[in-house]
C-alpha cells in the first residue's frame, strides 16, 4: 500500500482553479520534487498534504499511522520562547522516542548544524530566516515518514545547504519538497512532479531527466501543432471556396474542417519577458571602498575591505550565515552609514536594490496599483511610453491577476511585481538580496540571461550555486571573522582555487610539524611494523589519490559538461570522496612521519 493516495483533489481560491482533479500515489522512501511555475499552487498542494489546509474535493488515503513534518514558508511557534525550545518540540515529536538529555542533545546539534549558534536567542526576536532554520531543525528532528518541505535552502549558506543536502539523501523516509535551487533539488529528489493548470504530471528521474523530457515534449507538441495548422490552412482554404464547389464535398470533411477550427491553436508557454534598460550613463567613478568597516553598534562584520566596481562587474557576495552579507549590502547601497573608512559613490552612480523581505509593496494594494507610484494608465521605460497593463503583462500579470492584492501573492510573483516596478527607475548598478528565492525555473532563467545582458554593474548576495556560476564575473568572500576578499571569476572557480589554498596551507603544516616535534625530550613510541611498512608505502598512494582528484577537477571544468546536471552531480560527489579519502592519506601520513621523525630525533639525541 502507498504511504499516500491522492485522488481528485480539487482547490480553488474565488474564481480562480489551483488543483482540478490531481491525482500523487507517494510510495515509503522516495523523495519527490515538486515543481511548475510561480502561483501554480505547489505551496498550497504542501499545505493540504500537511493539513494546514483544505481541499475543495477529492480524497487523500494515509497508511496507517503515517507521522507527517511540515516546514513552511511561514512558520508559527505557539508557546515556544527560544530557537531550543522550537528544536525541542520537534525532538519530542520524533517517530522513535528519545531519553530527555537524548532530546537536548540531538536539538542543540541540529540547531548548530543549521547555523544557528545563540540557541537560547528568543524566537520572537528573531530573523524570518532564523525562525525558518529553527522550524527546519525540528521538523528534520521528528524523522517523520513524510517530510514536507517548502523551500527549505532559503536563508541557508553553501556549506549549510550541502550539510542538509547529505541529510535529505540519508534520510530513509519519503519526502516532498518545493525548491528553486537546481543543484540542491538534482542532487536529492528521484521523481519530478509537475504541477500544470491544476493537473499533477509524473517523471521519474532527476530534475535533469525531467528537462530533457520536457523538451522532447515540447517539441512533439509544437510539431504536432504544426502540422494541425497547416492542415487547418489547407482545410480554410477550401471552405473559403463558392457553395456550389463546397456542396459536392463529403459532409466528414465539412465536420472535420469544423472540428479543426474549433480546436484552436495550443497555447504558447507563457515567459517572462525582463525589460531591462541601458543603463544610465557611467562616469569613471562608480562605487570604491577603501578601509571599509562594517557593522552596526560595536560589532564589526567586516573590516579593511578595498574594492572597486567598474563597469559590467556583477560581484556574488557569499559567506556563512551571521558573516555580514546583507549587512555589507546595505552599507554599499548607502541605507546604512559605515563604521569607519571611506565609501565613495560616483557622481552619476545610481543604485536600485530589492531586498530579501521584498520590501516596497503595500499589502493592500491590487498589482495594477502597486506596479506603478502615480498609478497612472501609462507607464515610462526609458524613452518609450507604455500601457501600465501591456508592461505587466511583460511579467506574467495578465487579466484577473492585475486585481489580485499583493498580500495573496506567492514569494516568485513577489518578486516579479517589485522588479516591474524598481525597473522603471533610472540605474547602473543593480543591487539583489537572495534575488531566486522562491523563482520559478523558467524566471530564473529569464533573469540570469537579462543579468548577463545588463550593460550595468551587478552587487548580489545570493546562495544560488547555479545562479553565480552563470551571472558572477567575481565572487566576494565574507570569510566571517571580519575579512572580506575578492576573488576573480564564477563560483566554481572560488571553489577551486579556495581547495587549491587548502592543499598549499597542508602541505605546508606538514612540513614544520616533524621539526618541532623533534625538540621533544621524553622517548616516543617507536613506529609498529605494520605501521612502518605502511609508511614506507604511502607516498604512492597519495600520488595516485592526488592524480584521480585533478582527473576528475579536469572533468568537471569540461565546457560540454556545462548543461548536464546528472553527470556534474555525479562528478561532484565522486570529486568529494576522492578529495576526502586524499586527506585522510595526508593525514595517516603526518601521524606516522612525525611520529617517525620524533623517534629518530630521540634516538640520535642518544647516541
Amino acid at each position: 500500500m502507498p504511504l499516500l493516495s491522492v485522488r481528485e483533489l480539487d482547490k480553488s481560491y474565488g474564481i480562480t482553479p489551483i488543483l482540478r482533479g490531481a491525482e500523487l500515489h507517494l510510495q515509503r522512501g522516495e523523495k519527490i520534487g515538486l515543481v511548475g511555475r510561480n502561483g501554480a499552487g505547489k505551496s498550497t498542494l504542501l499545505r493540504i498534504l500537511a493539513g494546514a489546509d483544505q481541499a475543495d474535493a477529492g480524497t487523500l488515503a494515509w497508511r496507517n499511522d503515517t507521522h507527517v513534518a511540515y516546514l513552511s514558508q511561514h512558520p508559527s511557534f505557539g508557546p515556544a520562547k527560544t530557537l531550543l525550545d522550537v528544536a525541542l518540540a520537534g525532538a519530542r515529536r520524533a517517530r522513535h522516542p528519545m531519553e530527555s538529555h537524548e532530546q537536548l542533545l540531538a536539538a542543540e546539534q541540529a540547531l548548530k548544524a543549521l547555523g544557528l549558534t545563540d540557541i537560547h536567542a528568543d524566537v520572537a526576536l528573531a530573523s524570518g530566516g532564523t525562525q525558518r532554520r529553527a522550524d527546519l531543525a525540528a521538523a528534520l528532528l521528528q524523522q517523520p515518514d513524510l517530510l514536507l518541505l517548502d523551500e527549505p535552502t532559503n536563508h541557508l549558506d553553501a556549506d549549510t545547504a550541502t550539510w542538509l543536502q547529505e541529510q535529505l539523501r540519508s534520510f530513509s523516509g519519503a519526502l516532498v519538497m518545493v525548491t528553486h535551487d537546481r543543484y540542491f533539488l538534482n542532487q536529492v529528489v528521484d521523481r519530478i512532479v509537475e504541477l500544470r493548470q491544476g493537473t499533477l504530471y509524473s517523471y521519474p528521474g532527476t530534475l535533469q531527466d525531467y528537462l530533457e523530457t520536457r523538451l522532447h515534449e515540447e517539441a512533439l507538441a509544437e510539431r504536432m501543432d504544426q502540422n494541425r495548422r497547416n492542415l487547418l490552412r489547407v482545410e480554410l482554404d477550401w471552405l473559403s471556396r463558392s457553395p456550389a464547389a463546397r456542396s459536392t464535398k463529403p459532409k466528414a470533411r465539412v465536420q472535420k474542417a469544423q472540428a479543426l477550427i474549433a480546436q484552436g491553436t495550443r497555447e504558447a508557454p507563457r515567459t517572462v519577458q525582463l525589460p531591462f534598460l541601458q543603463a544610465e550613463r557611467m562616469g569613471k567613478s562608480i562605487l570604491e571602498t577603501r578601509q571599509l568597516r562594517v557593522g552596526f553598534g560595536q560589532r564589526v562584520l567586516v573590516q579593511g575591505l578595498n574594492l572597486l566596481l567598474g563597469r559590467g562587474d556583477r560581484i556574488g557576495i557569499v559567506g556563512p550565515n551571521g558573516a555580514g552579507k546583507t549587512t555589507l549590502l546595505r552599507t554599499l547601497t548607502g541605507e546604512i552609514a559605515p563604521l569607519g573608512g571611506d565609501l565613495i559613490v560616483g557622481q552619476n552612480t545610481r543604485i536600485v536594490g530589492i531586498d530579501q523581505q521584498r520590501t516596497g509593496l503595500e499589502p493592500h494594494e491590487t498589482v495594477m496599483q502597486a506596479v506603478h507610484a502615480a498609478q497612472a494608465d501609462y507607464v515610462t521605460i526609458g524613452q518609450e511610453e507604455m500601457h501600465v497593463a501591456t508592461y505587466l503583462g511583460m511579467f506574467l500579470f495578465r487579466g484577473e491577476d492585475m486585481r489580485q492584492t499583493v498580500s495573496t501573492l506567492s514569494g516568485g510573483e513577489k518578486f516579479r511585481l517589485l522588479l516591474a516596478r524598481r525597473l522603471q527607475e533610472p540605474m547602473n548598478v543593480l543591487v539583489l538580496d537572495e534575488p531566486t528565492n522562491d523563482l520559478d525555473f523558467e524566471t530564473l532563467e529569464v533573469l540570469e540571461q537579462a543579468l548577463l545582458q545588463y550593460p550595468g554593474c551587478l552587487l548580489v548576495v545570493s546562495h544560488d550555486r547555479a545562479f553565480l556560476d552563470r551571472v558572477c564575473t567575481g565572487i566576494l568572500h565574507v570569510v566571517g571573522d571580519g575579512h572580506a576578499e575578492l576573488h576573480a571569476g564564477n563560483y566554481s572557480e572560488f571553489l577551486q582555487r579556495q581547495a587549491a589554498q587548502r592543499k598549499e596551507q597542508r602541505a605546508q603544516d606538514l612540513a614544520q610539524r616533524p621539526a618541532s616535534i623533534a625538540k621533544k625530550a621524553d622517548a616516543p613510541p617507536k613506529l609498529s611494523f605494520s605501521e612502518e611498512k605502511l609508511l614506507a608505502g604511502i607516498e604512492p598512494l597519495i600520488e595516485q589519490a592526488e592524480a584521480k582528484v585533478a582527473a576528475l577537477e579536469e572533468r568537471l571544468n569540461a565546457p560540454e559538461l556545462a548543461a548536464n546536471f546528472t553527470e556534474i552531480q555525479a562528478l561532484t560527489s565522486a570529486h568529494a570522496q576522492a578529495s576526502q579519502a586524499r586527506e585522510d592519506l595526508y593525514l595517516q601520513w603526518q601521524d606516522l612521519e612525525s611520529r617517525h621523525q620524533a623517534w629518530l630525533s630521540w634516538k640520535n639525541q642518544k647516541v
